[in-house]
């Protein structure tokens, strides 16, 4: 009996020694991730970023480094500093989707309009036929970047909504790959009426507060008001390298996030989005909770469109989610970039492994690439330099444009034939005016001034945007009986109603 007891001791020496060691031996890899963070950093001239590595179910690296805006004295980045994610909020927006259809409400099969009954397409087929499924995986049949430009009017969610009727359709329903980040408001309603929340107080109660994401937030509360918050900024290439410009147009990149808040308004931080991570590499599990259902996870992740393909990779769109598949393996993605911020949030299922890059430069993803790729390859025991690759590849200078000849200038008809007040359905009146011999125009909350172009047609400025304007003067009564307006999508004419 002694011998027996002294052996359970000596078996529990060991395996507590053995605990032990393991409690104190090094993360993996957490040097070389911290120096290619750096290095991406330095070379790409990044005021902030938030690195995040999740492997076999642990976050091993969750760091935000650099500072808040570019000044000197600007305070330090750390775990919990905020970052806009985005597109990469995409993923948000289809995670309550998913939970709306594990409680039952929905299936992905369902009509739109069985659940939106007010839910309406330019094409009555169309309207009649569009499916839950068809919602985020960019095959309605628009032109790409649908209705992005309408924000810059101060039209909110609800327009856009609204406006999808108005949408001629560029390409057949479900043939052609065309991203539209409006069409993320129809998910955000259906979630809406099934949960009896708002988006925001969705997202806090089904995905923030059960993940721990406690420092996570929409943007429609706290993008003027947090104190931890990246400052954003553009990248100019120059002569002697990249500039950093400050986005000092905040009001103007809030119109549009919170315009398409389902699709780009999440915030985020380097410690939260490994929960996030976790809970997607764990099958819809986060600890001891189910947040998503296996089944549902993996239809979220199933392709549904071609994206794009090369010699490297085949990029298909799922629901939204990217997949890609190349020689990198299998890599499940979105990208990111809005008001002065990127991001791209990586999962490799293979590797048990999931890497996110926030960035407060909203001009071009190619330092997340170049860093999420060399951090695959460092866990994938590859050698390789993408960073190098990558830098080379955003610096070459682009090819010389050929000009156009120029067209014949035309000059413009007399102002009161343009001015008077005009109707579409959704954006309501709109006045052109004169004042002191120049024209204007007021529609929603703008009120700018037109300048001329060519013939009838004039430019004029909105927030961020610019846009062209052109009239059709009918050659009887020598006045305008419409305009249209170039917004990229063939939205149908404005028609005069008075003089």
């Amino acid at each position: 009996m002694r011998h027996t007891r002294f052996a359970a001791f000596l078996l529990f020496l060991l395996l507590s020694s053995i605990f032990l060691r393991a409690q104190q031996a090094p993360v993996p890899y957490v040097k070389e991730i911290r120096d290619i963070a750096t290095r991406v950093q330095k070379m790409w001239n990044i005021p902030a970023v938030a690195v995040t590595v999740v492997k076999d179910g642990e976050t091993i690296f969750a760091q935000g480094m650099g500072k808040l805006r570019a000044e000197e004295n600007a305070p330090q980045a750390n775990a919990y500093t905020l970052f806009v994610n985005a597109s990469t909020s995409k993923a948000f927006t289809a995670a309550l989707l998913g939970i709306v259809v594990d409680q039952g409400y929905v299936k992905w099969t369902d009509r739109v309009i069985d659940h939106l009954p007010d839910f309406q397409l330019y094409d009555p087929w169309v309207t009649q036929n569009y499916l839950v499924q068809d919602i985020m995986n960019h095959k309605t049949g628009f032109l790409p970047q649908a209705l992005d430009a309408i924000p810059a009017l101060g039209y909110g969610r609800d327009d856009l909504y609204h406006m999808f009727r108005l949408v001629r359709p560029a390409s057949s329903f479900r043939t052609t790959y065309a991203y539209c980040n409006a069409l993320y408001t129809i998910a955000a309603r259906i979630v809406e009426k099934y949960t009896g929340l708002t988006w925001e107080q969705a997202l806090e109660e089904y995905i923030f507060k059960p993940l721990e994401m406690n420092h996570t937030k929409t943007g429609k509360d706290h993008y003027y008001t947090a104190d931890n918050f990246a400052y954003g900024y553009r990248l100019s290439k120059t002569g002697q390298g990249l500039r950093l410009i400050p986005r000092d147009d905040r009001d103007d990149a809030y119109a549009w996030l919170q315009a398409v808040s389902p699709a780009a308004f999440v915030m985020s931080n380097a410690n939260d989005m490994g929960q996030w991570m976790k809970m997607w590499l764990a099958g819809g599990k986060y600890k001891d909770k189910q947040i998503l259902l296996p089944e549902t996870v993996n239809y979220l992740f199933s392709p549904q469109t071609i994206c794009s393909w090369d010699n490297e990779r085949v990029i298909l769109y799922a629901q939204g989610w990217r997949i890609e598949q190349g020689i990198q393996g299998k890599l499940i993605n979105h990208t990111g970039l809005a008001g002065g911020y990127t991001a791209w949030v990586v999962l490799v299922p293979e590797l048990d492994l999931g890497v996110s890059v926030l960035m407060n430069q909203g001009s071009t993803t190619s330092p997340q690439t170049a860093m999420i790729r060399q951090i695959i390859d460092l866990f994938r025991d590859v050698e390789s330099d993408w960073i190098s690759k990558i830098y080379e590849d955003y610096m070459r200078p682009a090819a010389d444009r050929k000009s156009k000849d120029e067209e014949e200038y035309i000059e413009p008809l007399e102002n009161k034939v343009y001015t008077g007040t005009y109707f579409k359905d959704v954006f309501g009146e709109i006045r052109v005016y004169e004042n002191e011999d120049q024209l204007y125009l007021k529609i929603n909350d703008i009120d700018t001034r037109l300048e001329h172009n060519s013939g009838n047609t004039f430019h004029f400025s909105a927030r961020d945007e610019t846009f062209n304007i052109t009239f059709v003067v009918n050659n009887k009564t020598g006045w305008a009986d419409l305009f249209t307006i170039d917004f990229g999508d063939d939205l149908g004419p404005f028609v005069r109603i008075f003089k």
